[in-house]
């Protein structure tokens, strides 16, 4: 009896190691990839007066905070005032203060994908015009620019993955003022901080990523994207089969998939985490379906 229930014991635990092996619910198949972005590097052809404008660490903060609500990685900071906060608490758990249970010294995790970006342009100012016949009375306009080149790195391969290539930009309307001069609020260096941010996950998915359909039904199609996924109602998207691997014959490096072009849909409603898109024209429904790929024009 008792071999019988050791047997039953032993079968059970193998049969569920299998299980969270094999199933796409499993805590490994569910792990995320863990994206660290680095403070940006200011190209020297920025002028002085415009950096006096330029907030970096805000621009991390908000790159951090987009990949946040992404919702697909797990974010870890690197900046340098976060990071001496958390070894401060770990000297703390290392004192007789404390019962010992922060993350130890040497065991803070490491980054799947380095992001290295690089402010290449940016404009931050004001433009004036005198109002006719009104004195000290001036109409005044605000401008910004920011652009931002980032590189991909993969820290398992040391490979460069990609390139993104981000811009924003703003202008206010018009409006009369008292004086010349003065410069744009700061709350419009954020609102191009979050764009440029926006742009770059919306890339970084796309690498890593892909939209895909998860479901085809009549003429209506389901993304795995929602809000996370930069689409909005309206938007016409290609549509692609996968193809087969292609494989380098000299290096065996992956080239990717050769995909064939199928047709095309129009994004219909966005929800939180999936997007509801029709097929067009009808006539190619059974053309399209789950596992195709989707590209933007």
């Amino acid at each position: 009896m008792r071999r019988v229930v050791k047997y039953v014991q032993n079968m059970s635990a193998l049969l569920l190691l299998t299980f969270l092996m094999l199933s796409p619910h499993s805590a490994l198949a569910l792990e995320k990839p863990r994206v660290a972005i680095l403070q940006a590097k200011v190209s020297d052809k920025i002028s002085k007066n415009a950096r006096r404008h330029l907030n970096v660490e805000k621009l991390q903060s908000e790159m951090e905070a987009s990949f946040l609500a992404a919702r697909k990685f797990d974010v870890l900071t690197r900046k340098k005032e976060s990071l001496g906060v958390i070894l401060d608490e770990q000297e703390f758990a290392n004192s007789s203060f404390s019962a010992g249970d922060a993350a130890e010294s040497g065991q803070l995790q490491n980054a799947d994908y380095l992001i290295r970006p690089e402010i290449s342009i940016f404009s931050f100012y004001s433009s004036t015009n005198k109002v006719p016949n009104l004195q000290s009375k001036y109409f005044r306009t605000d401008h910004g620019v920011l652009e931002v080149n980032a590189e991909v790195l993969d820290t398992r391969t040391g490979q460069l993955k990609s390139t993104f290539s981000l811009k924003s930009t703003f202008s206010t309307k018009e409006r009369m003022v008292n004086s010349r001069g003065g410069v744009p609020s700061p709350v419009h260096f954020t609102k191009l901080a979050k764009a440029a941010s926006a742009q770059m996950v919306d890339q970084f998915l796309d690498l890593v990523f892909p939209v895909e359909i998860i479901k085809a039904k009549n003429n209506q199609v389901y993304l795995n994207r929602g809000k996370d996924g930069g689409l909005k109602p309206g938007d016409i998207l290609n549509v692609y089969t996968k193809g087969e691997s292609l494989i380098d014959p000299y290096t065996g490096e992956d080239l990717g998939t050769a995909e064939e072009y199928v047709g095309k849909i129009e994004v219909t409603r966005i929800n939180p985490k999936f997007t509801i898109a029709k097929i067009l024209p009808k006539k190619m429904v059974g053309n399209i379906s789950q596992g195709c790929i989707i590209r933007k024009q």
